[in-house]
């Protein structure tokens, strides 16, 4: 079944006879057609209570005096429990509402759950909303003492466990750390740094030297990118925030410069080469290692920043022929300096389409 199809959450009390409703499958056992006419009870099924008087009636008609107890003890055991069924199901409702806004992620891969929050739960592998909300919370944690900015930690939880159920799948080999920096210094990527389509093959391409490249559509408040480890293979994510394809170029050069500098740390990154904000060793030393690649060195960004502060005239072709860059990258520094933005060039990029 569809998930679209399911109900959000399931109430459990359709799952369970009412007294009537099991009063109504014994008369229809013995084949007795017009028992609620015979009985006096019209909408017999949906009935949760029956009086003494109709129980015994029904145990005349049907020629079982050891209904009645049985009935009523079913009736007794049905209206103890409801309460909890009710309080179970209004909880689930209200997981369900923080929670359905995963639901572009899991892609149509989780349909077998009761209900649509039991396939949200597949998704994320656990048992409970309880589970979700704790793990969200430990990955914010973490998230927050790098980067002190907002996160929504459900949105985080969610964008890495598409990253995880996507890495699996690629079946890497070995992590080979030599031949990824041979193709990182073979350059062979810098013919391509315009071509979307050559930015969406990379994963391929990375596969054979045993790194995990996955995108992911960004979700509010979270991340750019991440780098995380399993078994021994980096797991390099990276989202379509700002949905501008340098942007994702430096995010990836930037796991790039983690994976060689830093191995086996897990980082979440909140913002790329942001000079504002205060960053750490390995946050400068992974900005240096994707300036190098990219930008061949910082005396690009200090130069756009420091003419920007005197008001000399800059252009994206003329600092791109000063500096030895290709021009898209001399936009970048000149859209981070909101200089004349609406004149730079941007390439626009999205990672939607994996997941329609």
């Amino acid at each position: 079944m569809a998930a679209l199809e399911k109900n959000p959450v399931l109430n459990p009390l359709t799952l369970r006879n009412t007294v009537g409703g099991e009063l109504a499958d014994i008369f229809e056992a013995r084949g007795i057609e017009n028992f609620e006419e015979l009985i006096g009870v019209k909408e017999l099924r949906s009935k949760e209570r029956l009086s003494n008087k109709v129980i015994l009636k029904a145990a005349k008609l049907l020629d079982t005096p050891d209904i009645v107890e049985c009935l009523t003890n079913f009736q007794k055991e049905y209206l103890e429990e409801k309460p909890r069924y009710m309080a179970n199901y209004t909880q689930a409702k209200k997981a369900y509402s923080k929670l359905k806004k995963v639901l572009p992620l899991l892609r149509g891969e989780f349909t077998d759950g009761y209900d649509i929050l039991d396939d949200i739960f597949d998704f994320f592998g656990v048992d409970s909303e309880n589970e979700i909300f704790e793990t969200s919370e430990k990955q914010a944690t973490l998230f927050r003492t790098q980067n002190k900015m907002e996160v929504d930690p459900i949105n985080l939880h969610a964008w890495l466990r598409r990253g995880e159920l996507d890495f699996y799948a690629l079946n890497l080999p070995d992590y080979d750390e030599t031949k990824l920096i041979q193709w990182i210094e073979g350059r062979e990527w810098m013919n391509h740094i315009e071509n979307v389509d050559y930015f969406k093959s990379l994963p391929v391409i990375l596969s054979h030297f045993g790194v995990g490249l996955v995108f992911v559509p960004s979700l509010p408040k979270t991340v750019y990118g991440a780098i995380r480890w399993i078994n021994n293979k980096p797991l390099i994510q990276i989202s379509d925030r700002g949905h501008d394809l340098i942007s994702c170029w430096f995010t990836l050069f930037h796991e790039f410069g983690h994976a060689i500098k830093h191995k086996n740390v897990e980082i979440y990154e909140g913002g790329i080469n942001e000079s504002k904000v205060s960053q750490n060793k390995r946050e400068k030393e992974a900005n240096k290692f994707a300036n190098e690649y990219l930008f061949n060195g910082d005396s690009l960004r200090k130069a756009v920043f420091d003419r920007k502060r005197i008001g000399q005239f800059m252009s994206a072709n003329l600092l791109a022929e000063e500096f030895s860059v290709k021009p898209i990258f001399a936009s970048y520094w000149l859209l981070k300096a909101q200089y004349a933005p609406a004149f730079q060039r941007r390439i626009q990029i999205d990672f939607t389409s994996q997941y329609q």
